[in-house]
């Protein structure tokens, strides 16, 4: 399991990841496979990323959701938008996923933020779309089809994520939100491990900001921080206490993070 952060704020929108891959063995233990490699795709022809938590790789089928999502940037197919690169790619991997065979159901849970701006109005807009296959917070439970959803409106207004929030009455919407001043925040891995931990750390910096006390927030440095410090400070409890063989979180931190004049910045050399 995979953890990953997103923020969203008028200047820029900043992912970060942890690099810790594992497998998991008959008895319940991880183990290790990876420490170094990022898990963020950027996506600049739609001014955005990509970041994933669950399945990293199913050795039968040779497959490498890192290296797929490369490869899905790569290629040319034509979309008029980025909704429908979101839909394309989630359409294709539903494609994908129908031909692997997993032991346990959990084992095929994915999930993608793809971050993207969408010109409205004459505003540049950021959007998360969500693919992903998990039905529950608690990823326990996984759907036999990856669902794409639009997260921003839905997570300001706390409305349920419907289609119709693609149209410019919503996007507004949340360009004013973010224009005066609040950002949207998405994390996602173990819910009680990471989950916990980072919604604490993000409310603690939500007051912050509304007591305008948040140091330097017009700068990518600062956004970028923000998404990876809950990442570092959790890869450092389980290292300091948890068992080798029950790591899930650790390596190398990666962050990257676009404006909404497709400028990237990151302090840990993802591209």
């Amino acid at each position: 399991m995979s953890i990953i952060s997103t923020v969203i704020t008028k200047y820029c929108t900043a992912h970060a990841t942890d690099s810790l891959l594992t497998k998991s063995r008959h008895n319940g233990a991880f183990e290790p496979l990876e420490w170094e490699q990022s898990k963020i795709i950027s996506v600049p022809q739609w001014r955005g990323a990509m970041t994933y938590w669950g399945l990293a790789t199913c050795e039968v089928q040779n497959w490498s959701t890192f290296d797929w999502l490369k490869e899905q940037v790569k290629e040319k197919r034509r979309h008029n938008t980025a909704e429908e690169f979101a839909q394309g790619l989630t359409d294709r991997l539903n494609s994908e996923l129908s031909k692997m065979h997993f032991n346990h159901g959990r084992d095929s849970g994915l999930g993608i933020h793809l971050s993207v701006y969408e010109f409205i109005e004459g505003y540049w807009i950021p959007e998360l779309f969500l693919i992903s296959n998990w039905t529950d917070p608690s990823y326990r439970n996984i759907s036999s089809q990856v669902v794409l959803t639009r997260e921003t409106y839905h997570t300001i207004c706390g409305e349920r994520s419907q289609p119709e929030h693609r149209e410019s009455q919503y996007r507004l919407k949340v360009h004013k939100y973010l224009q005066d001043g609040d950002m949207i925040i998405y994390n996602n891995g173990d819910p009680i491990m990471f989950n916990e931990i980072a919604t604490s750390i993000f409310k603690m910096l939500r007051v912050l900001l509304k007591r305008k006390k948040l140091a330097s927030l017009d700068k990518l440095e600062t956004h970028l921080a923000i998404a990876r410090r809950p990442i570092e400070i959790i890869a450092k409890i389980q290292h300091d206490f948890c068992c080798k063989d029950a790591r899930l979180v650790g390596g190398k931190p990666h962050d990257l993070a676009i404006t909404p004049t497709g400028i990237y910045l990151s302090t840990t050399g993802d591209k």
